[in-house]
């Protein structure tokens, strides 16, 4: 026998019905879906957002170059015969380069073919590499014997598939302009340092992740060799 309700009491919930239990089902799920099309959504803006700020900071560190070089060394014609600033022999024995604050500028990279002109900076680091390309800091410098290595982010170069032997690659300092003939490419795996191996005459090496297109999900890295003229 049940006992009447007194004061404060309140009569037990009916139990929830198929109706609502089909209803809260169909709410969780809506949430769930919600949720991850939110996170799907951050996953894909915050790499394009980091991107964008990188191509940014590229810009302002090449434009802040450009205006510091003396117009003896304005940019230089698409030919791959340009020879440093002031004519004559290529001045690999003769100019003397230091290792610059990894915080500027150290020379800049054009390449005439894709329309390409970036600050290069001194390191190699992840989070250099993310503002544009960097210098290889036990490479040779530019103007002097030996392989000057150079590295970037895919999305940077994504352009650089275009490049043939032949092509012509520019390395401008603030004491000349170096041109560079594209002699091959080679895709290698991201821990292959003969890339990197040190030669006897001027020559510069290109390196960046492959595919081009994959951004972070690259697995292998693409190497473009070329030899000063």
């Amino acid at each position: 026998m049940r006992r009447p309700l007194g004061p404060g009491d309140f009569p037990p919930a009916p139990p929830a019905g198929p109706a609502r239990r089909r209803l809260r089902d169909r709410v969780t799920l809506r949430a769930v879906a919600l949720a991850l099309v939110a996170g799907g959504v951050v996953t894909c803006l915050v790499p394009l957002g980091l991107v964008g700020v990188g191509m940014w900071q590229e810009s302002q560190l090449t434009q802040s170059w450009a205006r510091s070089m003396p117009a003896r060394t304005a940019p230089p014609a698409e030919t791959p015969g340009a020879t440093p600033a002031g004519g004559g022999q290529p001045a690999a024995a003769t100019v003397t380069a230091t290792r610059p604050d990894p915080a500027r500028a150290a020379f800049a990279i054009r390449v005439p073919k894709v329309g390409y002109y970036a600050a290069v900076r001194e390191g190699v680091s992840m989070d250099l590499l993310a503002a544009g390309p960097g210098h290889y800091p036990t490479s040779a410098m530019p103007g002097r014997s030996g392989l000057v290595a150079i590295a970037a982010h895919n999305t940077f170069w994504i352009q650089f598939g275009r490049l043939a032997p032949g092509d012509t690659v520019i390395l401008e300092t603030r004491t000349g302009r170096f041109s560079y003939q594209v002699t091959g490419t080679k895709i290698v795996s991201p821990d292959d340092a003969t890339v990197l191996v040190p030669t006897a005459t001027p020559a510069l090496v290109l390196t960046t992740c492959w595919p081009l297109w994959a951004g972070n999900l690259a697995s292998q890295r693409l190497a473009i060799f070329a030899r000063q003229v």
